[in-house]
């Protein structure tokens, strides 16, 4: 006959006591492997999210903060700040094809560009877009940033470079690079 503790019906134990509740007994690798994992994740997690792009600081729009849910892109444009405002906001007009951009939650068209944002569920990002003379043209910037959380697994990185796609869809040919 085995010497075996019958548990009680009560809650507690006979001594008064509850028992601590306590992690799972694993090995040592174990430990390490998951640790090393949970490592690995937020790395990851990192290294997907969107990263700032242009670091100068006279910049008509705000710079990222450190997280990694913000992009910043500089495009210089071989047209007119006029030209180059008017294609902003006819890229957001809902005229013709939006390249992908989707119907922003609030849009606002400034004289030197746009602000504008957009909602995916619980999730809202601000764009701001801005246009200023250059010496061959004008500049074009866009941030995308996430209002809340971390990571946005590279969101606002793809909507700043569609945007820049969809105001380029409305320019000349050749106005644009949209390899630099």
């Amino acid at each position: 006959m085995s010497r075996r503790r019958r548990r009680s019906a009560s809650p507690r134990p006979a001594g008064g006591r509850r028992r601590r509740w306590r992690l799972p007994r694993l090995s040592r690798t174990a430990w390490i492997g998951l640790g090393v994992a949970g490592v690995a994740v937020l790395i990851a997690s990192a290294a997907l999210g969107s990263r700032p792009e242009a670091t100068e600081a006279d910049a008509p729009v705000p710079p990222c903060p450190d997280s990694p849910n913000c992009a910043r892109l500089r495009v210089p444009v071989a047209e007119t700040p006029l030209a180059v405002t008017n294609a902003v906001h006819q890229a957001f007009s809902g005229v013709g094809d939006d390249g992908g951009l989707g119907a922003p939650s609030a849009f606002v068209p400034t004289e030197a560009g746009a602000l504008a944002a957009f909602a995916v569920g619980p999730f809202e990002d601000d764009v701001v877009i801005a246009v200023e003379p250059a010496s061959r043209g004008s500049v074009l910037w866009v941030r995308s940033a996430a209002r809340s959380g971390w990571s946005d697994l590279g969101v606002n990185r793809r909507r700043a470079r569609r945007i820049v796609e969809a105001v380029a869809a409305w320019l000349p040919p050749g106005a644009l690079d949209l390899d630099a």
